[in-house]
C-alpha cells in the first residue's frame, strides 16, 4: 500500500510539474533579454546555389510580405579582386534588403569580404536590421539577390540568409 501511494504521489508530482511548465516555460519566452514582452517571431533559412542565374537577372530569395524582418543575416561566395579581410567587394553579386516596390539598398561592400576563400570564391557576410545605415530603408520585407555580372552565375556562386521574422 505505502509503494502504491508513494507511486501516486510521484505520478501527481510529475503531473504539477509539466502543468506549471507549460504555464511557465512559454511564458519566459515571451520576454527578450532584458526582460521586455517580445512579440512572437520567427527564423528562416535559405540557401541556394545561383549557377545559370542570368546576367541582370534578380532572385527575389526572401519575401516575408507582409511580416517585418526585423534581423537578417547574408552570407555568400562570389569572386573578388582580392579575397583579403575587407579589402573588395563581391565581383558579380549584389544583394539587396528593404521593401519591394518602395525602397531596396545594397547591403553588400569591401567591408564584407571576410578574407575566407580566394579570389575566385571568396566569402562575404553581414547583419543587417531595418535603419542600420544611412542606405538600409527602416522597413525590410525583402532579400534580393542580382546577377550584377554580364555572364551567367556559376556553382561558385552561392547565398546563405537566415532571417528573424515578426
Amino acid at each position: 500500500m505505502k509503494t502504491r501511494m508513494l507511486s501516486i504521489k510521484i505520478g501527481l508530482v510529475i503531473v504539477i510539474g509539466a502543468a506549471f511548465a507549460s504555464i511557465v516555460i512559454p511564458a519566459l519566452a515571451l520576454h527578450d533579454d532584458d526582460g521586455n514582452v517580445a512579440a512572437s517571431s520567427d527564423t528562416v533559412v535559405e540557401n541556394a546555389i545561383l549557377a545559370g542565374l542570368p546576367p541582370g537577372a534578380l532572385f527575389p530569395f526572401i519575401d516575408s510580405t507582409p511580416s517585418r524582418i526585423v534581423t537578417t543575416h547574408i552570407a555568400l561566395t562570389d569572386a573578388t579582386s582580392d579575397c583579403s579581410p575587407g579589402a573588395a567587394p563581391p565581383s558579380n553579386l549584389l544583394v539587396l534588403v528593404g521593401e519591394a516596390g518602395v525602397a531596396l539598398a545594397p547591403v553588400m561592400s569591401a567591408a564584407t569580404n571576410t578574407g575566407i576563400g580566394t579570389e575566385t570564391q571568396c566569402v562575404f557576410h553581414v547583419t543587417v536590421r531595418p535603419g542600420s545605415s544611412g542606405d538600409v530603408p527602416a522597413r525590410i520585407t525583402d532579400v534580393v539577390v542580382v546577377n550584377g555580372s554580364n555572364a551567367p552565375l556559376t556553382a561558385l556562386n552561392t547565398v546563405t540568409v537566415s532571417a528573424k521574422i515578426r
